[in-house]
């Protein structure tokens, strides 16, 4: 299984597999792999909080299922509200295809929000009026739950990104430097769409530069090698040639041709193969969904072990407060180094990432200092 093709120590091709395991019947995405990894330890990390304090029992696997429904329904709602609404005008119940592509992370966090009120609170009657009261499950209240669950939230946080990465998805904006990351498998998956008979794509650095941030590559369309097929893929490769990569830097290029149709190109028959060889461009951007990676990773040690060492201490909301006034503001500053997912973003100050982590941010705030003693802010 191959991950990276060229490596030096600040920048790489990366060529990933997607899938652990693929067939016709069944296939098994590295992304779902870490989605659910960051489930079962995340389990294991609420259980042994509430086991530690001797709060444990079923419901905590109730609460659980609780979270994971609002994850993916919150993801799912939150993307078609902030990033696609005209999918509404399709079908109303895209809402809810939450297997589908396209999960925003903020939704993501609104949905635990919710998900997790839902768990914890009841709605109490009297008469003509209601109010809303909290079961008190074990005796943890609403914000004690949430201190203990953010910290599971955390690493998934942190993990998903991981799988963002290996998907080649939120990508980074070009470095406009000798070092990044050229995202190939996007690159690949089209021209084995715009193509007939490819087998594999590769790209392989050959150390020399167009200009800062563009590297040039040396690269090889291999194709299928029965004889019948070859004179189709002349002829298509001649119609096409021009426009299989861009021509100049967009907001999804990974590899683009300066030179067009006007590339210097040859055909490279062998017996065991058919290939198109020819000069690219490559460009370096940022990989933003490892920077996130790990700025989440930092955030859920400091929380895991603020619990682990103050947990007798905590203020109920802490441990959350604490989350939200964190990864909040990370989120914010990492955006700068990431392209806009929809284009309607292009036209505004700051792209919808960073204006969702903005009351988020300050929910935060209220729910750290909410009840908060001089000397006391764990």
């Amino acid at each position: 299984m191959i991950f990276i093709k060229s490596f030096s120590l600040w920048s790489f091709l990366w060529d990933p597999d997607l899938f652990i395991f693929e067939s016709s019947f069944f296939s098994l995405r590295w992304y779902s792999v870490l989605f659910a990894i960051g489930f079962v330890i995340g389990r294991f990390i609420v259980v042994r909080s509430y086991k530690l304090e001797n709060g444990y029992d079923l419901t905590v696997d109730l609460q659980m299922v609780y979270m994971v429904i609002g994850i993916l329904m919150g993801s799912r709602i939150g993307h078609i509200l902030f990033y696609e609404p005209s999918l509404l005008n399709k079908n109303f119940f895209e809402l809810f295809f939450f297997w589908q592509s396209g999960l925003a992370s903020h939704g993501a966090a609104v949905g635990i929000i919710l998900s997790m009120g839902f768990y914890s609170y009841y709605i109490h009657m009297k008469g003509f009026f209601f109010r809303l009261k909290d079961r008190l499950r074990r005796g943890y209240d609403y914000y004690q739950v949430m201190d203990r669950m953010i910290i599971a939230v955390a690493l998934g946080c942190s993990l998903i990104r991981i799988g963002n990465f290996i998907n080649s998805e939120i990508i980074g904006k070009p470095t406009e430097r000798n070092y990044g990351v050229i995202f190939t498998k996007p690159v690949e998956n089209q021209i084995k769409n715009q193509l007939p008979f490819v087998k594999e794509v590769t790209f392989t650095e050959t150390g020399q530069f167009q200009k800062e941030g563009r590297p040039i590559l040396k690269t090889s369309i291999i194709f299928k090698n029965e004889l019948y097929m070859e004179s189709r893929i002349r002829k298509s490769i001649q119609k096409s040639l021009g426009f299989i990569f861009p021509v100049n830097t967009h907001v999804g290029s990974h590899v683009i041709n300066p030179l067009g149709s006007k590339v210097e190109h040859s055909f490279v028959r062998t017996p065991n193969s058919f290939e198109l060889h020819l000069e690219t461009v490559g460009i370096y951007r940022h990989p933003s969904q490892i920077y996130e990676a790990i700025t989440y990773g930092f955030i859920w040690l400091l929380i895991y072990f603020i619990y682990n060492k103050h947990r007798k201490k905590l203020r109920p909301g802490s441990l959350f407060g604490l989350f939200l006034i964190t990864i909040f503001p990370a989120r914010f500053l990492l955006e700068f180094f990431k392209e806009n997912q929809v284009a309607f973003e292009n036209n505004l100050y700051l792209n919808m990432g960073q204006f969702l982590s903005i009351p988020l941010f300050l929910y935060g705030i209220y729910v750290f200092f909410r009840n908060l003693t001089y000397n006391r802010l764990f």
